[in-house]
């Protein structure tokens, strides 16, 4: 009988005492870290994010972030109080200068219950993150600000961002077929087509282009350009057709170009040659200057000189092709001595 109750004894107590290991386990506080993820990157502004469960007193929060060549760890601490539920879901802010060195970092939070005497730590978890605080640069761009484009326009931007993430290319604040992308060419460049037949009417359009890295640093660069699809139009003022010029004399040339966008007309793209009748090159006439006459409309002078090679019968030709690559109406006059 006495051994009997001593089982039964045992058996009960082992019973209890499963129970309280078990209340404790359930009680035990429980730290869980949301943000930053391992193998995460961070830039100059992030924060931990965290959880812990079953607390029932104040607890302190502590990270201890260690970085590149073994420096002395930074450590952020705070205090915070569960819920009724016994809940705490908060974070600590985790913030990098612009002059913190780049790389691997490790970062170790803990959690411990504020009583007297202080116990161990009831979480630890340790996270290795890689630090990027510097923004990518853009190193090149085409078009450029100011520039005239038309038809199908390719937006070229060259890039310097080793942990680069993604890019956004917008026309107007709108997104276009094709805008967005994760990778760079061998070149770090990358390459956006916009079809301007979506654009109803030439004038102004913007262009904004936006660069991201793994750790949110981000450039923004706008570029104004002008949609011009309208070729410009040529007159040839002088030498008049049908009027014989004297013997020897130096031939006059004026041209005035009309075009619906102010300043689309550069003078490199005006191009005044003396030919024969048949085609034949005999020179380019010189020009002498090229201005401005009106707000859509643009003179170009220039004199060919007499020389004995000229024909006594010859044209003059004009071709002209505005900034945005609108190629006018070849004109030309028949010259006669």
């Amino acid at each position: 009988m006495c051994k009997a109750w001593n089982n039964a004894a045992i058996t009960k107590l082992a019973l209890v005492f499963a129970l309280v290991v078990a209340a404790a386990i359930s009680s035990a506080q429980i730290l869980t870290v949301t943000t930053p993820t391992n193998g995460s990157f961070l830039g100059r502004t992030n924060k931990i994010k965290f959880t812990v469960t079953n607390a029932n007193v104040e607890v302190t929060m502590r990270a201890e972030i260690t970085g590149p060549g073994g420096p002395p760890p930074t450590v952020i601490s705070e205090r915070f109080t569960p819920n009724a539920d016994g809940k705490i879901d908060a974070e600590l802010p985790l913030n990098f200068s612009e002059s913190a060195p780049e790389g691997a970092y490790t970062i170790v939070v803990t959690g411990t219950r504020n009583e007297i005497p202080a116990p161990p730590p009831f979480g630890t978890v340790t996270i290795n993150v890689t630090v990027d605080v510097v923004n990518p640069k853009i190193l090149q761009f085409n078009p450029i600000n100011g520039a005239f484009v038309r038809d199908t326009v390719q937006i070229r931007v060259r890039v310097r961002e080793p942990n680069f993430k993604d890019y956004r290319v917008q026309i107007n604040g709108q997104d276009i077929p094709g805008n967005t992308g994760n990778s760079l060419d061998p070149n770090d460049e990358f390459t956006v087509i916009w079809n301007t037949d979506g654009i109803l009417s030439d004038g102004e359009q913007s262009i904004n282009i936006r660069i991201r890295d793994e750790a949110s640093n981000e450039v923004t660069q706008d570029v104004s350009v002008t949609l011009d699809r309208v070729p410009p139009v040529v007159n040839i003022v002088q030498p008049r057709a049908n009027v014989r010029m004297r013997p020897r004399s130096h031939v006059s040339v004026s041209v005035d170009i009309e075009d619906d966008r102010e300043n689309s007309i550069h003078v490199t793209g005006v191009d005044v040659i003396a030919k024969t009748l048949g085609g034949a090159f005999i020179g380019r006439v010189a020009r002498q200057s090229f201005r401005s006459v009106s707000e859509s409309r643009m003179r170009w002078s220039g004199r060919l000189r007499y020389s004995s090679r000229l024909p006594t019968v010859f044209k003059i030709e004009v071709t002209v092709v505005d900034r945005a690559g609108n190629v006018a109406v070849t004109q030309e006059v028949i010259v006669r001595y």
